[in-house]
């Protein structure tokens, strides 16, 4: 109140001291126009010349004085308040001293300031622990999804894929974003399924539907269940729940079997052996020639019957070893389980290692093996050994003193495997696994030998980041192949791009060179998908030259065996079904797969553009065009030893293709179609150069 009080009298100053002022000015010219020229008319307009010009003095006077002391700072005060009301410049106050005459403004200006920081900081804070919470949520919602055992596929409405799990990508080969799910399956199944989930919606049921359904390939019985996702009026997709049912319907048809083969084994003994029962039975008088037959009839009846169900037994217990849970595991893994559970200092040598087994079922049978040779205090110095056997895993549980004998062994193998196994023995996990553990034999150190199925060891490359499994907001459909000007005409950021490298015997198809390996990597609605890749190796049916396995390093022992261009070739193209190709130097790694679409019996007839080409159009001339070149410029890394391998090359010319992307639509060059023209005139002018 009293600084509003103290501006209104500072207002008032201002008028008050103008009008005392000028009525003093008037005074003053009209005392100075009488004394010098009297009362006539001169002395009146010399009184009205000082007069106005003393007035006008006074004003521009008190109007600097009001610029500089209210206009100005108020001026400033607005410019202050609009600053921070456009930018979060943060609670930093509005300097208060050049607006010290206008009493509570400034103050007020401050009041306002200080709000709406705090108010800034209030929603900050807001949004900041609404943003954790949905990051919480996310990042919960992409465990439980990227972890579950069963293959999980988000549709859109059109059927295309916008999310899928790793364990859905394992089940279904070519398995990508914004594929079509009938190239995934056999489409009847599938398409029944969601003809039953229509009339389900229009009776105004609700309900997943399960369907059975061969894999595209026809590798694979999946069993799904399909449930749509509604909206308000429509609905926005599918989820697809996966799990393969290939073993489980093979071990019906193998338990089937195998109760008829033990039927028919049985049949055939039990009849011939009744029959001669009756005989003996009916006819007690039976020579002894002829009583003698039948017993050695019932004898070898006996004897086929014995060894039906030993086959018998033979064959389930095979069949019992599927059925148990198999995973990869490490042997180091397995050595550090065995610390843990025995509290021992246990050594161990087990190398790059891999396992197929239980890993609780193999950890728990070695450990109570371990506890029970350790109670003979004879006994010290365990390790653990493991070492590649042919395809097996040798494990060797060594130990310093006394050997073991069978008897012990067996019995301990006869006790429970775990209270979390129940009842299972040790005996029933080596049944399981289809294998058996002994102890070594004389002039051996004392030790257990198992046998396991040796697994290939995880890739040391990451994981793809989980990103690359989904994408809600994938474009519209590409047209279909045979429509090019609707093709054409989309954005470059919109399409779909498979890019490729391929490594070769030499340089020339038309000299007899063959491909040894080719890879490619999907961009999809503009990112690089490393969850979408293609590696294989292809036997070139010809020795690799030393000069090519100096550059890619890929040698003739590395392709034997491996699948030839046909195969190679047949699941490259489905690979790239729907994308546009992409290569460094496009028109040599063409070339390649051209030259060899006889044997391949498929066309690559899929749009092509080359990094080339299109930085060129960008870049100097002068410029490196190389692929070293453009990710330099570009500050794209590529780990040396990925350099001139196929899929190390591909991602690299993916990522360059990325920034490309962007770089040509700053250049007005925003389709395929002006990619391609762009493409096209750097070819001619190419041409035209070296002409």
């Amino acid at each position: 109140m009293h600084d509003r009080a103290g501006l209104r009298l500072r207002i008032a100053a201002f008028f008050a001291a103008l009008a005392t002022g000028g009525s003093a000015i008037l005074g003053l010219g009209l005392w100075f126009g009488a004394s010098r020229f009297g009362t006539g008319p001169d002395g009146y307009v010399i009184a009205g010349i000082v007069g106005a010009l003393g007035l006008a003095g006074l004003s521009a006077w008190i109007a600097l004085l009001f610029d500089e002391n209210v206009a100005r700072p108020i001026l400033a005060l607005a410019a202050d308040l609009s600053t921070r009301a456009a930018a979060d410049i943060g609670g930093r106050r509005i300097e208060e001293a050049p607006a010290r005459y206008l009493g509570a403004l400034a103050p007020a200006a401050n009041a306002i300031n200080t709000a709406l920081a705090e108010a800034r900081s209030a929603q900050a804070r807001a949004v900041a622990a609404e943003t954790a919470r949905l990051q919480r949520e996310k990042h919960l919602f992409e465990t439980l999804v990227r972890d579950l055992a069963e293959g999980v596929i988000v549709t859109t409405p059109d059927n295309r894929v916008m999310l899928f799990n790793r364990a859905a990508r394992d089940l279904l080969d070519g398995l990508g974003l914004d594929r079509s799910l009938s190239a995934l399956f056999r489409h009847e199944p599938l398409q029944q399924a969601l003809d039953r989930l229509a009339l389900r919606r229009a009776r105004g049921e609700t309900g997943p539907e399960t369907f059975l359904a061969a894999s595209a390939c026809g590798d694979r019985f999946l069993l799904g269940r399909i449930a749509p996702i509604h909206a308000a009026q429509a609905t926005e997709g599918h989820v697809i729940i996966l799990r393969d049912a290939t073993a489980e319907l093979q071990a019906h048809a193998r338990r089937d079997a195998l109760f008829n083969a033990l039927m028919e084994g049985v049949r055939r003994p039990a009849s011939a052996m009744g029959a001669a029962l009756e005989v003996l039975q009916g006819v007690p008088d039976l020579d002894a020639d002829t009583r003698a037959g039948l017993t050695a009839a019932q004898a070898e009846e006996l004897d086929r019957l014995y060894a039906c169900l030993r086959d018998i037994e033979g064959r389930y217990e095979t069949l019992a070893a599927g059925a148990w849970p198999m995973v990869d595991l490490a042997a180091s893994d397995l050595l550090d389980a065995l610390r843990a559970r025995s509290g021992r200092d246990l050594a161990g040598e087990t190398g790059q290692v891999w396992l197929r087994c239980d890993p609780f079922a193999v950890a728990a049978l070695l450990g109570n093996l371990l506890d029970r040779l350790a109670d003979d205090p004879a006994r010290r110095g365990f390790a653990l050994l493991a070492a590649l056997d042919g395809q097996d895993a040798r494990l060797t549980l060594h130990w310093q003193g006394p050997a073991l004998l069978d008897g012990p062994l067996q019995d301990w193998l006869a006790e429970p495997l775990s209270d979390g196994y129940g009842r299972t023995t040790g005996r029933d996990a080596l049944v399981a696994h289809g294998t058996d553990i002994w102890a070594t034999g004389p002039g051996e150190p004392p030790g257990l030998v198992l046998h396991l199925p040796a697994a290939i060891p995880v890739s040391g490359r990451p994981p793809a980041p989980w990103s690359d499994f989904y994408d809600f907001d994938l474009p519209e459909a590409a047209p279909a192949g045979d429509d090019q000007a609707a093709l054409g005409a989309m954005r470059l950021d919109r399409l779909s791009f498979v890019v490729f490298d391929t490594e070769t015997t030499g340089l020339s198809p038309r000299d007899g060179d063959r491909i040894v390996q080719i890879a490619g990597v999907r961009i999809v609605n503009g990112k690089v998908r490393g969850a979408e890749t293609f590696d294989m190796l292809v036997d070139p049916e010809r020795p690799i030259p030393a000069s090519s396995t100096l550059v890619h390093r890929i040698t003739d022992d590395m392709v034997a065996g491996a699948a030839g261009i046909a195969t190679a070739g047949q699941r490259f193209h489905a690979f790239c079904e729907g994308a546009v190709l992409v290569a460094h130097n496009a028109p040599f790694d063409m070339a390649f797969l051209r030259n060899a679409e006889t044997r391949i019996g498929l066309r690559f007839d899929m749009p092509v553009l080359c990094t080339v080409l299109l930085s060129a159009a960008l870049f100097d001339p002068s410029a490196d065009l190389s692929l070293d070149g453009l990710t330099e410029r570009l500050g794209i890394p590529i780990p040396p030893e990925e350099r001139h391998t196929a899929i190390g090359d591909a991602m690299a010319t993916a990522r360059v293709l990325v920034h490309l992307i962007g770089l040509l639509e700053s250049a007005g060059i925003t389709t395929l179609d002006q990619a391609m023209e762009a493409s096209a005139r750097q070819t001619r002018q190419r041409r035209a150069q070296n002409y």
